[in-house]
């Protein structure tokens, strides 16, 4: 198991503290960034199945309630669009409502989703390994992909993920939480893993996280001004929780700076979601699901005859012989 020696603390005792995992520890085992300038705009809702609040609070009442679930999935179905979902193995055969996602696109959110890194971080190979097998067990098939708890990803877990049997991992966000990683160095398009496991990270409009969340605390002027820039990746994740729309009693119980962030637009989750959709169809964007993109994506590229990716000497932080494959820019570019 490889494992950080950095001393990690609870990262939201200190909301405003230096980022702890970055983007120079991942780039060394990228193996090919495929260039996506002409792939179809797509994007693809996906929402994380979880303990309340990602296990901080001690509750379950987002899946002991089964109408928040059904009434998540029947809102994006009189949206038409198409639900991936990724659930936290250890949840599976506890709660009933989960059989609703069979029917669905769903992958694996870890087993046991630590919200404490200094836990999680010495466990991501037994986390992925025992995900999959309990997934394994309780679908009757392999999870297609997985997504690790709060976007971190180790040095590492790639190989691990083929190992498991996983064929994409959706875990990164290409920008910064400023207590916890700064990801604003790796690509905001898909990318190749040298164990040969994808990666297709989160979304982002000018390095901020497209998730619910921040559209929550940021707000729709703000985003309105993000999403005209030209620049959008031609493939957006959205990242979504139960929390983002159903706000439960215990949120109260969150440390100080999440609940101030909470507050704002805590009713208006499903009003921003339906009004970011809006705009992405009109800027030419299409819904799918993780898996079909993950099947275009594969179908589209070929990486027998590109040229190397040649890391920028202008990333002091990379040893000078770590080089990607990939379409011809370098990573300071990305």
């Amino acid at each position: 198991m490889i494992k950080n020696t950095v001393n990690i603390v609870e990262p939201y005792d200190f909301p405003f503290a230096m980022p702890i995992f970055h983007a120079r520890d991942l780039l060394p085992s990228i193996e090919r960034i495929p260039d996506c300038s002409s792939f179809p705009k797509t994007a693809v809702l996906t929402c994380d199945i979880e303990q309340d609040h990602g296990g901080r609070v001690g509750s379950y009442e987002l899946l002991e309630t089964p109408a928040f679930l059904t009434s998540y999935l029947d809102w994006c179905k009189s949206k038409d669009v198409p639900v991936s979902a990724f659930v936290v193995t250890s949840l599976l055969g506890q709660y009933p409502i989960l059989r609703l996602l069979q029917e669905k696109q769903i992958d694996t959110h870890a087993h046991s989703h630590f919200h404490v890194m200094p836990t999680y971080y010495q466990h991501t190979r037994e986390e992925i390994l025992q995900s999959q097998e309990v997934f394994r067990t309780f679908f009757g098939h392999s999870s297609l992909g997985y997504r690790a708890p709060q976007g971190i990803v180790m040095p590492g877990d790639d190989d691990t993920l083929t190992q498991a049997g996983f064929s994409l991992d959706a875990s990164l966000f290409p920008a910064r939480r400023f207590h916890l990683f700064d990801y604003r160095a790796l690509p905001r398009t898909p990318w190749l893993w040298k164990s040969g496991v994808w990666e297709i990270p989160s979304g982002t409009a000018g390095r901020w996280m497209m998730s619910i969340t921040y559209l929550k605390i940021l707000g729709q002027r703000f985003w309105s001004r993000l999403l005209n820039d030209d620049d959008l990746p031609r493939i957006l994740v959205i990242d979504s929780h139960l929390h983002d729309f159903f706000p439960v009693a215990t949120r109260r119980t969150l440390p100080l700076p999440m609940r101030l962030l909470y507050r704002r637009n805590s009713e208006g989750g499903f009003a921003l979601l339906s009004w970011l959709m809006e705009r992405l169809r009109e800027k030419g964007y299409v819904f799918t699901d993780m898996s079909t993109l993950f099947r275009r994506l594969t179908a589209s590229f070929s990486f027998e005859k590109e040229q190397a990716l040649v890391v920028s000497e202008a990333e002091p932080f990379l040893p000078a012989d770590a080089t990607a494959a990939g379409n011809g820019r370098s990573v300071s570019d990305l």
